[in-house]
């Protein structure tokens, strides 16, 4: 359903223009005042509505984002609403609309659809981007008034632009615009007379040059005489009765003709030339073709042949491969049980074998090694390997154990208290030097200085005056006599030589006792190494754990010699007996007691297993010697059997392709009729005869030629009539749209303005009331429009009886006056929600007050519509506070202060007639 009235009760705005974050503002009283300074954010309700329904603001064309520069999140405009007196909400972010219907679900829209619900199906246009502009420019002058259209009114140049308002605001702004857009299209259709002196003019020149072809008449029959029997001769082509265009189609078709019989003359020229050979050839190509048949047919029999043999061949190969296997596997077999007797006679374990019946298992039992399994064999024997090779080695280490045994190092006793002792022999030397140095002079410190160092030293120089005294005892002896001190010096000196001496015996026994713990630590080390040494030669060999000792104390070569005789028995044993069990399970042997009688029986019965397949070997060896020169000649002769079919081939290929080319040749010139020498001869003497007829054409063209030349003036003849029709037609077709075009303006016209009468009418009425209400001065008693074109108003005043023109007549503020009354009248017949802003910009402070009182008219009698008006006058909101104020049971108006900027914010007051 479409022209449903929209009723909006409430929107909210999010990040858009002036409104950087979300603001609700309620829109449910028949009267909501947008009161705000300017700047602060009302005219963005308006814009913000508008973008809802329609996705543009026509005052903001030039730009799509919407978005508050100091604004965060996205933006949308959501509002609550009736729709043909249902409630819905609709949501619009960006190009997207969602619609929700009491209550539901939201679901996505097309804007066009959303318009198609809210305007009138008249209200349309050549493509759909001209359909959703009409309806938008429909639905936005229909609700929306703005300052800047009432402003249009005042300007008395503005004609155009007033006459588009005023039909604007009667829903009739799209009938005024097309019918303008009808006038320039009037305007824009090129004048005609310039194509009319043109077909004058061509007129003249066909006259002329058809007085010229008029002579040459009685030529030209002839020529299309000429013309008519070529053609005839071609039924596939239709004459035109031109001489021009028949003479070149006569002219194609003779070349195409000719050019036909000269090719199949050609073809049956070489074809009678190459008729003996083709005979010749096709008898050759039958007698190679049987001598393949037959040639095929030995081939297919040696083949067979081949075959038989080949198989036969085969047979004997594998018999021959499987005696000659089996007397390998015998012979291997008898070459292990041979080595019995010297496995049984090794000095290592010939005691095992004294019982002539010893059996496996007893074996086993009393044999250790010939229990283990074959990989602790292998590696048994590695290992006595490479103990004797290793052998000098071990004994090496052996002996250095045992010699670290035998010559223990004991670490140092007390070498912490021996520490100790040594600095505190330090400290009581240090202390008893202190002493001296208090009371001794230099002198005597040198005397006591040299006095130590003799004690340290056995030569017999001084060391404070090099003079040498031969000996120690006599330089120490001379130290005491010179040393003549104080008993105080001299009992300081005795506690700082006994001190130092002290001292030097602890320090003795200090390096004693570092260099025997450095003694033990290097013992220690050498222990740990052979250890070390030896137990990585245990984890290679695991000799202690098989052996079964603690140690390699008790080791030696001969011993080694002695467990390799063993290992190496007990390694062929378990080869002999694995042999054995083979041979055994093949002959299906009784078990017999004694390892002994088993091994002769299995001895016995490879020999004769080696004699059969021996035997058996050779006979299949014989055979094969036989049988290859056979199976060889058979298989050279299917050689060059196949060499000679191949020749045959080649040679049935080669004489196929000349005979091929013959019967292409005959198909194209004959068809698909047999080869025969009579047919070749009649299609011969066809073609002869097309090529006399081919040469008559000829003559009868070479006349016609002459004629069409003549009439060579009729070529810009045809061009002039095509050119005079084409201009012709362009001509009628101007004059067409020309008469179109003036009809339907005249037409389109007088629907205007009927319809203009009939939607006027209706509002006459009750805009007057309005305006004769509106208007203080009350001078004028009703309205009319002109019956011109233009939408020119006119009213009727006291004392005079016709009408006046308005725009002449009236004041800035009457005329705003005038539209206001239109827009109201019309808004209470189409019902919902409008929009007026600033609508009181030019009224006088006496209209002002009459305007409060149609505003108050309107909310109390005019239930189906509600208006929003936005001003930023303190005076009138403060009026039409008071206005509304005696009536408080009926919530009639709501005013809305807006107060802040887009960059901290806008907020809302609100204030109602309702008293709580």
């Amino acid at each position: 359903m479409n022209n449903q009235s929209i009723k909006f009760l409430s929107v909210t705005i999010r990040n858009f223009r002036g409104i950087p974050r979300e603001l609700t503002i309620p829109l449910d009283a028949p009267l909501t005042v947008i009161h705000a300074a300017n700047g602060t954010g009302k005219s963005t309700v308006c814009y913000a509505l508008e973008w809802l329904l329609t996705g543009k603001v026509e005052d903001l064309a030039n730009t799509s984002d919407f978005a508050c520069q100091w604004g965060q999140g996205e933006t949308s405009v959501s509002a609550t609403c009736l729709i043909g007196g249902e409630p819905h909400e609709l949501t619009r972010k960006g190009n997207s609309i969602w619609i929700s219907e009491n209550g539901a679900k939201k679901k996505k829209i097309k804007g066009a659809d959303l318009l198609n619900l809210l305007t009138p199906v008249s209200v349309s246009g050549r493509s759909s981007q001209a359909i959703s502009k009409a309806k938008r420019g429909w639905l936005r002058n229909s609700r929306w008034l703005y300052s800047n259209s009432l402003s249009l009114l005042i300007d008395n140049n503005k004609a155009e632009e007033r006459q588009q308002i005023f039909a604007d605001i009667l829903g009739l702004g799209h009938l005024t615009s097309t019918l303008r857009d009808l006038r320039d299209y009037r305007k824009q259709l090129p004048s005609t007379k310039g194509l009319q002196d043109s077909v004058i003019r061509l007129s003249t020149e066909i006259s002329e040059i058809e007085g010229k072809l008029a002579e040459s008449k009685p030529w030209k029959e002839r020529a299309s005489s000429h013309l008519s029997k070529i053609l005839e001769a071609f039924p596939q082509i239709t004459a035109t009765r031109k001489l021009g265009e028949d003479f070149k189609l006569a002219q194609l078709q003779v070349r195409i003709f000719d050019q036909r019989v000269q090719h199949s003359l050609d073809i049956l020229r070489l074809l009678s030339g190459q008729w003996e050979q083709y005979n010749t050839e096709q008898k050759q190509l039958n007698k190679l073709r049987q001598t393949l048949a037959d040639l095929s047919k030995i081939n297919e029999i040696q083949s067979q042949k081949h075959t038989e043999l080949s198989a036969e061949l085969s047979a004997e190969e594998v018999k021959a491969a499987e005696g000659s296997r089996s007397v390998i596997w015998a012979k291997e077999c008898l070459d292990v049980l041979n080595r019995w007797e010297q496995v049984i006679s090794l000095p290592s374990i010939k005691a095992f074998f004294l019982s002539e019946k010893v059996s496996q298992g007893t074996l086993q039992q009393q044999f250790v090694e010939c229990s283990w399994t074959a990989d602790k064999q292998e590696a048994w024997l590695q290992s006595v390997n490479y103990l004797i090779q290793n052998s000098a080695t071990v004994a090496d280490l052996v002996q250095q154990k045992q010699d670290l045994a035998s010559n223990i190092v004991h670490p140092p006793t007390d070498i912490v208290n021996i520490n100790h002792q040594a600095e505190e022999a330090k400290v009581a030397r240090v202390k008893a030097e202190s002493e001296f140095n208090a009371l001794s002079s230099v002198l005597d410190k040198l005397k006591a200085m040299g006095k130590e160092i003799t004690h340290s030293h056995d030569g017999g120089q001084c060391p404070l005056c090099d003079h040498d005294w031969g000996s120690s005892d006599k330089l120490r002896q001379q130290i005491e006599n010179e040393a003549l001190l104080t008993p105080e010096l001299k009992d300081a000196a005795q506690k700082q030589a006994k001190a130092q001496k002290v001292e030097r015996d602890a320090v003795a026994r200090l390096t004693l006792a570092n260099n025997q713990r450095v003694s033990y630590e290097a013992y220690v080390a050498r222990i740990v190494a052979v250890d070390n040494q030896l137990a990585s030669i245990e984890q290679r060999t695991k000799y202690l754990e098989i052996i079964n000792v603690h140690d390699f104390s008790n080791f030696n070569e001969a011993n080694l010699q002695h467990l390799k005789s063993r290992i190496d028995a007990a390694i062929d044993l378990r080869l002999i007996f694995e042999s054995l069990e083979k041979v055994e399970s093949l002959f299906e042997s009784s078990l017999v007691e004694g390892v002994g009688q088993r091994i002769s029986k299995a001895r016995e019965n490879l020999t004769s297993y080696t004699d059969h397949y021996q035997s058996q070997a050779d006979l299949a060896n014989s055979a094969k010697l036989r049988l290859s020169p056979l199976v060889l000649g058979v298989m050279e002769s299917i050689t060059a059997n196949s060499r000679e079919i191949e020749g045959v081939k080649s040679n049935i290929a080669a004489i196929t392709h000349t005979v091929n080319g013959f019967d292409a040749r005959w198909k194209e010139v004959v068809g698909e009729d047999a080869i025969t020498l009579e047919l070749l001869n009649s299609t011969l003497k066809k073609v002869e005869d097309e090529r006399i007829q081919v040469v008559a054409f000829k003559s009868m063209l070479a006349e016609c030629e002459a004629v069409v030349n003549i009439d060579l003036d009729s070529g810009p003849l045809t061009k002039l009539k095509i050119e005079k029709e084409e201009l012709s037609k362009k001509l009628e077709a101007g004059n067409k749209y020309i008469t179109e075009a003036d009809n339907t303006i005249d037409s389109y016209a007088h629907h205007v303005k009927k319809l203009t009468s009939s939607s006027l009418a209706p509002l006459l009425e009750p805009a007057g009331e309005l305006f004769s209400r509106m208007h203080a001065n009350e001078v004028y008693k009703g309205l009319s429009v002109s019956d011109g074109e233009a939408l020119k108003w006119t009213v009727f005043a006291d004392g005079h009886e016709f009408a006046l023109d308005a725009e002449e007549r009236f004041s800035q503020g009457q005329r705003q006056d005038l539209a206001l009354s239109l827009y109201l009248a019309r808004a209470r017949n189409t019902g919902g929600s409008f929009f007026l802003d600033e609508p009181i910009a030019h009224l006088d402070d006496l209209n002002r007050v009459a305007m409060l009182d149609i505003l108050r008219l309107v909310a109390t009698s005019m239930p189906n519509m509600n208006l929003i008006l936005t001003t930023a006058s303190d005076s009138l909101a403060r009026h039409l506070t008071q206005k509304f104020s005696s009536i408080t049971d009926r919530h009639l108006l709501s005013m809305i202060h807006l107060e802040g900027n887009p960059r901290t914010g806008v907020s809302k007051s609100i204030t109602t007639n309702v008293i709580d």
